[in-house]
């Protein structure tokens, strides 16, 4: 059974650095860069992730797309930034059935599977797909824009604050922006068992590293012209998670693995093995799995 808390607050930036911006990646693409550590995965490895972590825990993307629907009537025009493989792209188009979906990112091959995803969905005749450098602006051409969506990529560009403000000056009066970011790592395996305990050492190494840091984009999008509407805790629980929760666990296990080799305990590496294993005790044959993830969204208005 999967469950998603929305819950309504005033976003404060935690005092460890695991979510400061302490470095920016350039790559446009939203992934959960968090499974990554330092390495740059190629557009297939990234596709994976995507792919993966949208069919585990995209389901929050129908809770915070109606939050949006709330504050807009009718919108026309909705820009994804740092579109990735779509995700966000398709729940927004079938949110808005009224609207043209302009898809932003750097990657071609990614761009092709949003394109790929909105003709076997039959909505390619609203969905547009443009290659853009994002690092400090939209492309001039991008106008008359109702609603902005950014889900774990605001964290990516070079100059976030100058994106946004040419996002501010290309949005219609009354248009909303929607800054989503992973807020903690997702974790798989139940707290109270042995493998449980070592995968959650291995999030907070990751915590530690700044694997997946953000910051608190409250003031980043006030000065950018913004009105601050929400800030929204975005909690998933799933029981009984779907079967692609295996392999994202996996996938997420062992890029945490190999990036954070140099600090794990003889013991650890033991179980983490066992776990990546083809064995009974692998993560792929275990049925317990129970996936925990947090987002946060930031919900703002071009004021009318």
């Amino acid at each position: 059974m999967a469950t998603v808390d929305l819950m309504a607050h005033t976003h404060h930036a935690p005092d460890d650095a695991s979510h400061s911006d302490a470095h920016h990646h350039h790559a446009h693409s939203p992934h959960p860069h968090g499974t990554l550590g330092h390495e740059q995965p190629d557009a297939g490895s990234m596709a994976t992730l995507l792919d993966l972590d949208a069919a585990v825990t995209g389901h929050y993307l129908d809770d915070v797309a109606g939050r949006i629907e709330a504050l807009v009537t009718r919108p026309t025009r909705v820009i994804d930034l740092g579109s990735g493989t779509g995700t966000g792209t398709l729940a927004l188009a079938r949110r808005f059935p009224t609207a043209q979906i302009v898809a932003l990112d750097n990657s071609t091959e990614l761009l092709e599977r949003v394109a790929t995803a909105a003709s076997r969905d039959g909505i390619d005749d609203r969905v547009r797909t443009v290659t853009a450098d994002l690092d400090h602006a939209l492309p001039a051409e991008v106008i008359d824009v109702d609603i902005a969506w950014a889900s774990s990529t605001m964290h990516h560009f070079a100059d976030p604050g100058a994106l946004l403000s040419s996002t501010f000056a290309a949005m219609r009066p009354g248009g909303v922006l929607a800054v989503v970011e992973i807020d903690e790592l997702p974790t798989f395996l139940p707290a109270d068992t042995a493998e449980g305990e070592v995968e959650r050492r291995l999030r907070a190494s990751a915590n530690a590293r700044h694997w997946n840091a953000h910051p608190d984009w409250s003031s980043t999008i006030t000065d950018a012209g913004f009105e601050l509407v929400d800030t929204i805790d975005v909690v998933t629980h799933i029981d009984n998670p779907p079967h692609a929760a295996r392999d994202y666990a996996a996938l997420w296990i062992g890029r945490a693995r190999n990036g954070l080799a140099d600090e794990i305990t003889d013991d650890d590496r033991t179980v983490l093995d066992r776990l990546l294993g083809d064995g009974p005790t692998s993560v792929s044959a275990r049925d317990d799995l129970v996936v925990d993830a947090r987002r946060v969204a930031w919900l703002a208005r071009r004021p009318a």
